[in-house]
């Protein structure tokens, strides 16, 4: 057979498996744009009721959730990982289990040195109420062992788990702050019904079987299974904390240098950039664990002179196609409607942000695909694409800095716009990167 026909039904062979990732691609995607639009009410309903001052605190304080969650994310990517290469469920589950309790060591001190330091953090943050930060760290015990079960469900793609989990946790979050809210606990019964969503994501990605092994699990695990998932979490959490400086570094700038107001309508540009980037975000949990598994099961065949069929970004592309597809439909969408959509979901108050919305929108588009990339690199093996998103997320707090402190006045439409233009650039990069052994592979071929 002519090395022409075997590159063609390679081709033919990664075009249908791109297909078949697209299914359960496709239900993760509902399933998180579900929330996201709970996210959505959750967020109309509050900038609301709390006008932007108080609302700029209320997205603080969800953004040092969602930021420690990405930090932790970093596991759940690794555990994912694991499990997709560990072909015995009963192995997967004892190892989540130990790993379950052998977080507790961590997150229990952790938890009580954020509550005594409640009142400095406030302080330093301008944040208006240390009891709420102190009793959303009360749920520091169930965020790790909520991302190793996410991570063991994400490994072998397991949709009713996932879907569950991710379901509760905006049901327990948007039902328990409205009414806690309309009971008169303003911020802090939003921070309690916080920490039960996280409870409630922990609890709905476990089963029967899963509840069992907490009871006769064994309190400890080898080390060097420890040292082996830190190692493999590592290029990880560094592209979570790119995630963390490129989507949530803003409104740390805005709080600690914009007057109150501007701080809120940055808050509110926040949100329509999450709302891109979570919509999507859906996508590297299907690819990694797939890309995972193909990168394993191939094996010895990378040292062979053979070209793996898994070195062709077919998946990756075919997801980015999509995501491309889906946001020009949204730009058509919002561009000519931007004041409307900004009356709905933020209020009269915001109509200042008209102008602007496309591009933050479009920014947690870009880093997304950024994301993707670096999730694709990752799971090949290729770890230094992690390091390029954190460097580009770096230049974006250093330059944002830079652009306000020496240009005080230059608007938001600026500010924005640089951001924009810095991401593009890395999801370039990136993107290019991945794109140039496959010219090089063509001309061989």
């Amino acid at each position: 057979m002519s090395s022409a026909v075997k590159t063609a039904l390679r081709g033919y062979i990664n075009s249908y498996k791109a297909c078949s990732l697209l299914g359960p691609a496709a239900v993760l995607f509902v399933s998180a744009n579900v929330a996201n639009m709970a996210n959505l009410a959750f967020n109309m309903i509050f900038a609301r009721l709390m006008g932007p001052a108080l609302f700029a605190d209320l997205t603080l304080l969800l953004t040092l959730k969602l930021g420690l969650l990405s930090f932790l994310g970093a596991v759940q990517f690794a555990v994912s990982e694991l499990s997709a290469k560990e072909s015995q469920a009963d192995v997967r589950k004892a190892k989540a289990s130990a790993l379950s309790w052998k977080s507790l060591k961590f997150s229990i001190p952790i938890m009580f040195v954020i509550i005594a330091s409640a009142n400095f953090i406030s302080v330093s943050l301008n944040f208006s109420s240390p009891l709420a930060l102190a009793l959303l760290a009360l749920a520091l015990p169930f965020f790790l062992p909520m991302v190793i079960y996410r991570g063991l469900t994400q490994g072998t793609i397991d949709l009713p788990k996932i879907v569950l989990s991710v379901q509760s946790e905006w049901i327990i979050r948007l039902m328990g702050s409205v009414i806690l809210w309309q009971l008169g606990f303003g911020l802090t019964g939003i921070a309690i019904a916080v920490a039960l969503s996280i409870l409630a994501g922990f609890l709905f990605s476990a089963d029967k079987q899963d509840r069992r092994l907490w009871g006769t699990a064994k309190k400890s695990i080898a080390r060097s299974e420890v040292k082996q998932l830190g190692v493999m979490a590592l290029p990880y959490l560094t592209l979570q904390l790119a995630q963390v400086l490129v989507l949530d570094s803003d409104i740390l700038i805005a709080k600690a240098f914009f007057s109150p107001q501007a701080a809120g309508l940055v808050a509110g540009l926040l949100l329509i950039q999450r709302i891109f980037f979570f919509a999507f975000l859906s996508c590297s949990m299907i690819l990694q664990p797939y890309i995972s598994k193909q990168n394993c099961a191939a094996g010895e065949g990378l040292s062979q002179n053979v070209t793996p069929a898994h070195s062709r970004p077919t998946e990756l592309l075919t997801l980015l196609a999509g995501i491309g597809i889906l946001t020009a439909l949204a730009l058509v969408v919002i561009i000519p409607n931007s004041g409307l959509l900004v009356k709905i979901m933020l209020g009269d108050a915001y109509s200042a942000l008209s102008s602007i919305i496309w591009i933050s929108a479009l920014t947690g588009a870009i880093f997304i695909v950024s994301h993707l990339c670096a999730i694709y690199q990752i799971a090949r093996g290729k770890t230094f694409a992690a390091g390029l998103v954190l460097v580009f997320g770096i230049i974006q707090l250093i330059s944002l800095s830079a652009v306000n402190h020496f240009l005080p006045e230059m608007g938001l439409h600026l500010f924005f716009s640089i951001k924009l233009a810095i991401q593009t650039l890395c999801a370039l990069c990136l993107l290019g990167n991945i794109m140039s052994p496959q010219k090089r592979l063509r001309h061989k071929v």
